[in-house]
């Protein structure tokens, strides 16, 4: 079973023009057979075959973005697919943590009998609306596993660089060659977006170092156009005035939860996180961005003290890069989210 492919149930493919011919009570006979198929398959990871990921990388080369604007749309799927890929086990296992209380996991939450019945009737549409034509869907891993599992806000919405825009600000930033820093490579949107370009890339992450050496080997990307590090960046320390330009999306303290690893500032304390991590990294990277040159914080408008810290070391930001999203999960209601705005901070050193 592929994690794209429609499942079928009683010889019958579960597609949404299928589903969509059944009144609710049709609907509600199909959750426990739904129950029991996908407790049979059991937990899935995303699978890519090696032509498709190959075909999305040279489209992200081939892609020529407007460098003179000041903000991009955050909805773009391009190249995304190689990074759900090669950080699979890193990206499906983030979770919230909200005052030290870490969520389930999307596997736990599949593993969990009574969560999947539910997870079952929402895919069914059995209770999107009450009054309004019930919602259907294809029925596959993938819609069920993790799509319905965002739209029904059971884990949080996994935050990735999207590879296209970090080509952009690599382009509107830095020039062809130049040696750019990545202090948390996170799940691969950023290394993307710089050897798309003819960038040098520098990454540094205690978690998903082999999953990035991966994906370059995979590309066979040349061994003079990056340079991986498995460690933390308030530990690592290079060469002064030796980047020409430093960007990245740093972990908060208290949202996303990546792993229990202790490597993770987030696992010390907050007094660590602030202090420590945060403190040092900054340092480090203003000691090794050469003069005149530019740092990318994507930084949130809620962490204000991650901010007021950036700027005491590197001043007030000389513009802000916008990323526009607008959200459509929709809710009980049918109401749409509104469109929402992250920033991407720039300095000059």
């Amino acid at each position: 079973m592929k994690y794209k492919e429609i499942i079928e149930i009683n010889g019958q493919k579960m597609t949404k023009q299928y589903i969509a011919s059944l009144n609710k009570e049709q609907r509600i006979a199909l959750i426990d057979p739904m129950f029991n198929y996908f407790r049979e398959l059991g937990w899935m990871l995303p699978d890519f075959d090696p032509e498709t990921l190959k075909k999305e990388y040279q489209r992200l080369v081939n892609f020529s973005p407007d460098i003179s604007v000041n903000e991009a749309y955050n909805n773009t799927s391009m190249a995304t697919c190689i990074c759900q890929y090669f950080y699979r086990k890193s990206f499906y296992s983030v979770t919230d943590r909200i005052r030290d209380k870490i969520k389930p996991t999307m596997e736990k939450n599949f593993l969990n009998d009574d969560i999947l019945k539910k997870m079952c009737r929402n895919r069914l549409g059995i209770e999107w609306y009450e009054d309004e034509p019930l919602s259907t869907f294809n029925i596959t891993p993938k819609m069920l596993m993790y799509q319905c599992q965002r739209s029904m806000r059971l884990i949080p919405g996994t935050t990735m660089f999207k590879p296209s825009i970090a080509k952009l600000i690599y382009l509107k930033y830095s020039q062809e060659n130049d040696l750019c820093y990545d202090f948390s490579m996170g799940f691969g949107g950023r290394a993307l977006g710089a050897i798309s370009c003819n960038r040098r890339y520098l990454g540094i992450d205690p978690l998903t170092y082999l999953e990035t050496q991966e994906m370059m080997e995979f590309f066979n990307i040349s061994k003079d156009k990056y340079e991986l590090i498995n460690g933390c960046s308030e530990d690592y320390i290079g060469d002064e005035n030796s980047i020409d330009f430093a960007f990245s999306s740093p972990p908060y303290y208290d949202q996303e939860y990546y792993s229990s690893d202790v490597t993770q500032a987030y696992n010390k304390g907050e007094d660590y996180f602030y202090n420590t991590y945060w403190a040092k990294t900054l340092v480090n990277i203003k000691r090794m961005v050469k003069p005149d040159k530019f740092i990318a914080l994507n930084l949130g408008i809620n962490y204000e003290r991650m901010f007021n810290m950036a700027k005491e070391v590197f001043g007030e930001p000389i513009e802000t890069f916008k990323l526009r999203t607008i959200r459509s999960h929709l809710n009980k209601t049918g109401k749409e989210n509104a469109t929402k705005y992250e920033p991407v901070y720039i300095f000059k050193k």
